[in-house]
């Protein structure tokens, strides 16, 4: 579920159509410290520059947030068939990205000289659109994540920026407790995604190169990490790989005598002394990890110490 709005793009003088489309780079200008979430920076071939530069109408759409700040951003794109700017906020969102969303929206007004137009065909001024009640909004998302899970569901992953925040019963009827739901969801999804963790990248591969479908996950001394505790095929991999045709989960433990979760190497500056220590399956993992080393961050997920040599000699033994 989302709420979406526009605002038409401004046209030029003497019937010579619209102004151009805004880069990516400028759609980020109009609020200090936007940032735009969800690419890879590092990936191969990935160059930054042509990607700021890149017209919005080029793109499926971006999401625009403030690091630190944003939970699960709002999403911007160009409709070339109405020649106008969408800005879309999921359901539920967190306050702080509706505010932002509101400001972004204002900007966009102000500067292409068009109201805002909501999804239900209401139109909004810049001084409007601060009256809208979001927070009735961020409510009935999660309500309706409630529902969801009282229909049998027993997790439901809300997609953050950074990573996703599974809801089970438990925290969801704690939320909805809570003086003040959308802010007491905003606080735990934020809290969710800036964790001082590494995200362990769920990856697969094929038993001696043509077998079973294994999927896998990797644990690194010293460094704290964030696993599932149950392993499931996540949202960006369901393309490509279906839960059905997973035969196994396992993890790799990775470290060495002497080091402390850098990549500390030799003295005569040569290899690294991290090597794999034991790859295990995975419910087996989880049942020998001893339950003061690591604590649960949501409903799917928990947050694993950094964790010594000699902890992970244990485990592998």
């Amino acid at each position: 579920m989302s709420v979406e709005f526009s605002v038409k793009n401004k046209k030029r003088p003497l019937f010579l159509g619209y102004f151009s489309v805004m880069s990516v780079g400028k759609a980020t200008e109009l609020i200090p410290d936007l940032a735009v979430f969800g690419i890879d920076e590092n990936a191969k071939n990935f160059d930054k520059e042509v990607f700021l530069s890149s017209l919005l109408d080029e793109c499926e759409g971006i999401v625009l947030g403030i690091w630190g700040k944003s939970g699960r951003g709002f999403e911007l794109s160009y409709d070339t068939e109405e020649e106008s700017y969408k800005v879309r906020v999921n359901t539920p969102a967190m306050v702080f990205d509706w505010v932002l969303a509101i400001s972004y929206l204002q900007i966009l007004s102000q500067r292409l000289g068009s109201d805002i137009r909501g999804e239900d065909g209401k139109i909004y001024t810049r001084e409007t659109i601060e009256k809208i009640d979001y927070e009735r909004d961020i409510n009935s998302g999660l309500r309706a994540i409630k529902g969801h899970l009282e229909d049998g569901a027993t997790v439901n992953h809300c997609y953050g920026v950074v990573r996703p925040f599974a809801l089970n019963r438990a925290i969801i009827d704690e939320i909805l407790a809570a003086q003040s739901p959308a802010k007491e969801f905003s606080q735990c999804l934020t809290a969710v995604q800036y964790l001082d963790a590494y995200g362990a990248n769920q990856r697969f591969y094929r038993a001696n190169g043509e077998g079973e479908i294994v999927g896998s996950y990797a644990l690194t001394q010293g460094v704290p990490t964030i696993l599932p505790y149950e392993p499931f095929v996540e949202w960006q991999n369901l393309d490509f790989v279906k839960p059905k045709d997973v035969a196994h989960w396992e993890i790799t433990l990775v470290g060495g005598e002497g080091c402390d979760g850098g990549n500390e190497s030799d003295d005569d500056g040569e290899a690294s002394r991290y090597r794999v220590l034991a790859e295990l399956d995975y419910a087996e993992f989880i049942s020998r990890l001893p339950r003061e080393s690591y604590r649960f961050i949501d409903a799917s997920y928990i947050l694993v110490e950094g964790l010594g040599y000699e902890r992970l000699r244990a485990l592998a033994k």
